[in-house]
């Protein structure tokens, strides 16, 4: 029984070696499919970054498009008008154009800062506009007109409002 218990005891040896070998050997195969893997990926990595870039790229002239078009379309507005400008586009800190519709006179928005005669003109100034592109002229009420000395021209009938402190009732003049 000494020979045969000898054999079994050297098999089971052998088995484990063979065990540890087959493990290695495992784990060369995956070591073998990983360095294949990541060969893989860099090539996507390369595909993907060339991609990437063509991509930035294209944002970059869709900005500069948006710009441009955003700039255009400012002057061709503002060109028609004598007092009144718009701000229509807005510049982000991060470089982005967003629109927005802000009138100004000289520099100064309408809805800040504006004294009450630049405010009526630049009004004016927009109907007259208005006015003049779709062919119509409507009567024109003008509220505090005491307020503006001079009034831009219009080709249109303007009802003024003036406050007088000697008139007590309700007086109409006309031109």
């Amino acid at each position: 029984k000494g020979a045969v218990d000898k054999l079994h005891e050297d098999l089971a040896g052998l088995e484990q070696i063979l065990d540890a070998l087959k493990d290695e050997e495992r784990q060369l195969d995956d070591h073998a499919t990983g360095q294949k893997r990541i060969e893989e990926l860099k090539a996507e990595e390369k595909k993907l970054a060339a991609e990437h870039e063509k991509i930035e790229r294209e944002l970059r002239l869709m900005d500069l498009f948006i710009r441009t078009k955003s700039s255009l379309l400012d002057k061709q507005i503002n060109s028609r008008f004598e007092l009144a400008k718009f701000k229509l586009f807005d510049v982000l800190v991060n470089g982005s154009v967003v629109p927005c519709c802000e009138t100004l006179h000289n520099g100064v928005p309408y809805s800040a800062g504006l004294n009450n005669s630049a405010r009526i003109n630049v009004g004016l100034d927009i109907i007259r506009t208005l006015s003049r592109h779709y062919g119509f002229s409507p009567p024109i009420f003008i509220d505090n007109a005491e307020a503006v000395v001079q009034l831009l021209p219009m080709e249109a009938q303007m009802i003024k409002l003036i406050v007088s402190a000697k008139d007590k009732t309700l007086r109409v003049e006309t031109e």
